[in-house]
């Protein structure tokens, strides 16, 4: 999914969400992860896998009429490799899948554009696109091209390697991005000293862990800071141990950390919460808001203005109660449970417990309780 690239901001878009067109839990959050393309970042070429999306019987179409399509479909977008596109050509529901990007420079090899993504891109008005069968699709499903026009071939570039995930995906990669990644040294120093020839390089990582750490590590030649959802830091932490890249490893540790240095080792007693949420200040007139969630203390004062049912539900019925059942029946996404561990300030005393009333006013289908899966 992308956003359309707006004339005076910068492009930015969301992530590839799995090869098979099925939404990754991991991704629930959307915006996780800020990226940022550089204004210069324009396509010469993109390159579409095409399939039809139902197995019913294999179809003919027109090359040329498929890629306008394309090239129209995807005008003042940022494609990565290898996100899906969906469409309809001559009531064909067709999945095109972008294989390659082909940046709009006239000298590949200047070592100002190491930092250039060789995997994403803005499509305008000259950008050409080329469409090719894809020949993994199974029966009911392919493809033929007709009046195919033939990909012109690529300019090899000896500093720039294919990097393969663990769920198959390839990314180009310029070897020059990959210098901080300590586990890759043999793919960022191919054919110098004594590092003669590149093997098959695999990591560890789904493609969308791998293209989150790309844009660590663009955000790092830029000396731009990299800016991620704090909950998606346990996975770039693992990420950043199993490529041995420092400083990625170190960001991830500083948001952990933080949550360790926030959260109270000594259970907080009820008196405590109902205090802070009456007490108002200048910043936050009607006071802090703290909530019970089957023993957790959440504190959302900062939060609650971005609430998306509004700041007012929440203290007017919410407030110095267990309002477990409320957050379970009206937020029943993954992301609002990954949120959580944002507000988590400790647990309540275990003798208060007890004390915790229910709230005044039971949302339909609620009955004082959490349910076993919440629990």
């Amino acid at each position: 999914l992308n956003n359309r690239v707006c004339v005076h901001d910068a492009p930015s878009m969301t992530l590839y969400r799995g090869r098979h067109e099925a939404l990754d839990a991991r991704e629930a959050a959307i915006g996780a992860t800020d990226v940022v393309v550089k204004p210069d970042s324009e396509l010469a070429a993109v390159v579409f896998e095409v399939r039809r999306r139902d197995a019913s019987k294999d179809v003919s179409i027109d090359a040329v009429k498929l890629s306008a399509s394309l090239g129209k479909h995807c005008f003042g977008c940022v494609v990565t490799v290898p996100e899906v596109h969906v469409l309809t050509i001559d009531d064909v529901v067709v999945v095109a899948r972008v294989v390659e990007v082909r940046a709009d420079r006239e000298d590949d090899d200047d070592e100002d554009n190491d930092d250039d993504d060789e995997y994403r891109g803005v499509v305008t008005a000259s950008t050409a696109a080329y469409v090719i069968t894809d020949g993994a699709a199974p029966p009911g499903t392919r493809i033929l091209l007709e009046n195919g026009v033939e990909v012109p071939p690529k300019n090899q570039q000896v500093d720039c390697v294919d990097v393969t995930c663990s769920d198959d995906e390839v990314f180009p990669v310029k070897r020059a991005l990959l210098r901080p990644c300590l586990a890759l040294t043999k793919a960022a120093q191919a054919g110098r000293g004594k590092y003669t020839s590149a093997e098959e390089i695999r990591v560890p990582l789904d493609c969308c862990t791998f293209d989150r750490v790309l844009l660590y590590l663009q955000h790092e030649r830029r000396g731009a800071p990299f800016r991620f959802d704090p909950t998606l830091a346990p996975e770039l932490l693992e990420a950043a141990l199993a490529l041995k890249i420092r400083g990625l490893e170190e960001d991830c540790r500083k948001v952990l950390g933080s949550f360790e240095e926030r959260v109270r080792k000594s259970p907080i007693r009820l008196d405590e919460v109902r205090r802070r949420n009456a007490k108002g200040s200048q910043t936050t007139p009607r006071g802090e808001t703290w909530l019970l969630l089957d023993g957790m203390v959440l504190d959302i004062s900062r939060w609650l203005s971005e609430h998306p049912g509004g700041d007012s539900i929440i203290p007017q019925q919410a407030l110095n109660c267990d309002s477990t059942v409320m957050f379970e029946l009206y937020h029943v996404s993954r992301q609002s449970f990954l949120y959580l561990r944002e507000f988590y300030v400790g647990e309540l005393h275990p003798d208060d417990l007890a004390d915790v009333p229910l709230p005044n006013k039971l949302p339909p289908g609620g009955d004082g309780g959490a349910s076993p899966a919440f629990l």
